[in-house]
């Protein structure tokens, strides 16, 4: 499993105003402690990353358990889902 210490980029809808992820997206990562994960709020916009956040794996699935299943994903992997209710579906 990853490394719960591992970092992860959350959004800032999803960090600060509590709203829930909707799309996971790992890249590739850049350094060791990187998980390459990303965590969106799934909005239609672009996502500045100058205004990301940086969170622990451990810190997400406390937010979000539903994504423990998946953390160990390939890089190249993303994650959707409607709402909070819904399961994740694999789009890539």
């Amino acid at each position: 499993m990853l490394e719960s210490r591992a970092g992860v980029i959350v959004c800032e809808h999803v960090a600060e105003l509590g709203l829930p992820v909707l799309r996971a997206v790992r890249d590739e990562p850049v350094r060791a402690e990187d998980s390459g994960w990303q965590f969106l709020c799934g909005g239609k916009g672009d996502e500045p990353i100058k205004r990301a956040k940086l969170w622990l794996v451990r810190e997400i699935l406390e937010a979000e358990p539903s994504l423990a299943p998946w953390l160990d994903a390939p890089v190249g992997t993303v994650l959707t889902r409607r709402d909070k209710a819904d399961e994740w579906r694999r789009v890539v």
